[in-house]
């Protein structure tokens, strides 16, 4: 006898009339029933979907259609399919507070990176030296673009074209820290000459400090957000890292490994 249809058993008066005991039409309706409820289709089978829903809390066996929600939950941008998907969520339900070095390092590698996180002191107790965030960073380069659009393909940009009637600024270089960096092309600010201000820097590279670590392109975008997530909003993170521009192969079950 199937869950549903003791279930049933239960449920059902205690007389000889609503008995399922016996090969009697009424037993053959509520096996009808109950073989519905406990089809392993979660589409179907409210057992089989209650299962489905647990198992939606983790990663690697959400559905895809929960693995959106998931995404919408945390606020990422949409991954270009499920193994990316699970992955991103990963990093995400590994990160449950703090913001010592030590969390934020456990943090990153947790989500795959191999990075070390180094205060901002080079020397110390009892007298602090402090590192010169200058030495590994690189002033912020503007350029600018004039845009116009064209009747043949539409918008377009050329570069110092004084004939255009618009223009942008945007970063041209690569500065090595992040601040506050938001989804446009604007540069950040230039690091202070005033060593006042270099206890306000976070570095994060190699396992020994100050060689670069290397980190796939295709996952610089999530290790950015999950960096500036993660660190202090008052602190300046300078990155020790090289972008290597390989295409990325998601290596899914590695990466719950």
């Amino acid at each position: 006898m199937t869950f549903f249809l003791r279930v049933f058993q239960h449920l059902l008066p205690r007389s000889p009339t609503w008995s399922l005991t016996q090969n009697k039409d009424i037993r053959k309706f509520f096996e009808g029933l109950a073989a519905a409820l406990e089809d392993p289709d979660p589409e179907i089978g409210p057992r089989a979907a209650a299962d489905a829903v647990l198992l939606d809390a983790f990663p690697a066996y959400a559905r895809p259609d929960a693995l959106a929600e998931w995404e919408h939950q945390f606020g990422l941008a949409p991954s270009p399919n499920d193994a990316a998907k699970r992955i991103a969520l990963a990093d995400e339900w590994r990160a449950t507070g703090g913001q010592s070095p030590g969390y934020i390092q456990g943090v990153l590698q947790a989500a795959g990176f191999d990075l070390y996180v180094y205060e901002w002191w080079s020397s110390g107790p009892p007298t602090y030296v402090a590192r010169d965030p200058r030495t590994y960073t690189q002033h912020p380069r503007v350029g600018t673009y004039r845009c116009t659009a064209l009747a043949d393909n539409g918008p377009r940009c050329a570069r110092q074209n004084l004939n255009q009637p618009r223009c942008n600024a945007f970063l041209s270089g690569e500065p090595g820290y992040l601040v506050n960096k938001d989804l446009t092309q604007r540069p950040p600010p230039p690091v202070p000459d005033d060593p006042a201000t270099w206890p306000y820097f976070l570095y994060i590279g190699a396992a020994t400090f100050p060689d670069r670590a290397v980190i796939l392109s295709s996952r610089r975008a999530a290790l950015e957000r999950l960096v500036l997530k993660l660190c202090p909003a008052h602190l300046w993170i300078v990155m020790l890292v090289d972008y290597d521009t390989r295409v990325f192969d998601l290596m899914f079950d590695n990466s719950f490994a």
